[in-house]
């Protein structure tokens, strides 16, 4: 018999006892040797996590598949890696927006990506420069975690940086919100309250990050828990949803490789109705605070989300086999140097891992180690050889042209490179 909420069973019980029966069983499944108890109380009862077999299957799917990510990230070059990263974090922010009804694209946030590795950019102010700041560095070894309040409101500080906000719906208190908030819902349906007064969300969000940093709950669960715990408390006017899947990422990067962290918003935008469900199962009263079936449906959406990447790496991956093979034969056929041919492969893996094809010129320096000019001599020669074309002249950007494309059964790209959005 599959594991059910405990609001179902008592739907599903037409007995005079259902009440006490539902009391019981919540009362044996909170005090089970195997649930994980987060000591917040709530107007349902103590947040807590039982673990039946169903979660567990999930978990080990979850942990099996990373190794299959973590396996197809490490053969990959330099070069595809970043563009990959990159890519992931310009679907991600369009995605984390999306699902708060904010509009962004994949070129805006791609530009934005690019124009973070140039010290005096124009775009140093630019709207979602510092959330893309943020995710990119989910994939530095030495990044930072929360350790108090002060720290989540200084990345929500960061998170909502540029962002147009009406007064109203700024942080009034000393480090949260100073008023209460309510989460409305279809026809104006309150769905929840907010954590009140701020003296409470600071205790809770202090009880948060111990939750998220606990060393007795397996850290898929912690962060999960702690994600629910987040958007329970909502501690801001705004941005609670961005702030928090943000934090979700961040936590989750602990046990699960990047990519995996990276791919989570796409999921839940593309089944938010079940991801807003998974709030309302965990609020409902009846259920009595267990948080199993948020845990679980979050779990699924990154089982998912690790599937969708083997097979998308895999088919890469063979691709840039193949034109690894045909690079030499290539290369004697226009008589490339060795820059050429770095050019030629840097180029390659943009194609297929970057948000959008072809590099400025900057970094096709610095992927040479060479200065500009001498850079320019060698995109020269490839332009004449008609096998690199610009396809901006501010910024001065280049990338193949469909000759070398064919040549390497890469899918052509328009020069134009029009945005898409998700």
């Amino acid at each position: 018999m599959p594991y059910e909420p405990l609001a179902k069973l008592f739907h599903m019980d037409t007995s005079n006892s259902r009440f006490s029966e539902n009391e019981r069983l919540a009362k044996l499944r909170l005090e089970a040797d195997s649930t994980f108890r987060t000591g917040i109380v709530t107007p349902s009862g103590e947040l807590f996590l039982a673990v039946p077999r169903d979660l567990s299957v999930i978990n080990e799917k979850v942990l099996r598949l990373e190794r299959l990510v973590s396996k197809n990230l490490s053969l990959l070059p330099p070069v595809a890696r970043g563009a990959l990263i990159r890519g992931l974090v310009t679907d991600e922010i369009v995605c984390t927006n999306d699902l708060e009804g904010i509009h962004s694209t994949r070129r805006q946030i791609s530009d934005i990506l690019e124009s973070t590795s140039i010290p005096d950019d124009p775009l140093k102010e630019k709207r979602f420069r510092e959330l893309a700041k943020m995710y990119l560095n989910l994939s530095d070894q030495n990044r930072q975690y929360p350790t108090s309040p002060e720290d989540v409101r200084a990345i929500y500080d960061k998170v909502m940086r540029g962002e147009p906000m009406e007064e109203s719906d700024r942080p009034d208190g000393k480090l949260f919100r100073r008023g209460e908030v309510e989460v409305i819902g279809a026809g104006s349906r309150v769905l929840h309250h907010g954590v009140y007064p701020e003296s409470e969300i600071i205790l809770t969000i202090g009880k948060m990050l111990s939750l998220a940093d606990s060393a007795d709950i397996p850290q898929t669960y912690s962060a999960i828990l702690s994600h629910y715990v987040f958007e329970y408390v909502h501690p801001f006017y705004d941005g609670n949803g961005r702030t928090g899947r943000y934090l979700l990422a961040l936590y989750l990067s602990r046990p699960l490789s990047v990519l995996t962290s990276l791919s989570l918003s796409r999921l839940i935008a593309e089944n938010r109705d079940a991801y807003y469900r998974s709030f309302r199962v965990a609020e409902d009263k009846l259920n009595h605070g267990e948080l199993t079936f948020f845990v679980m449906n979050i779990l699924e959406d990154v089982r998912v989300a690790q599937s969708q990447l083997v097979v998308s790496l895999s088919e890469k991956e063979d691709q840039l086999d193949e034109v690894t093979l045909r690079l030499g034969g290539f290369s004697a056929q226009f008589d490339l140097s060795e820059k050429d041919k770095e050019i030629i492969y840097m180029l390659v893996q943009l194609d297929l891992f970057a948000p959008f094809p072809g590099a400025g010129l900057p970094e096709v320096s610095r992927h040479l180690g060479m200065s500009d000019q001498q850079t320019r001599k060698y995109l020269k020669r490839l332009q004449d050889l008609e096998l690199v074309q610009t396809s901006s002249k501010r910024p001065l950007r280049f990338l193949l042209t469909r000759r070398t494309e064919t040549y390497f059964g890469l899918n052509p790209v328009e020069v134009s490179g029009e945005d898409r959005e998700i």
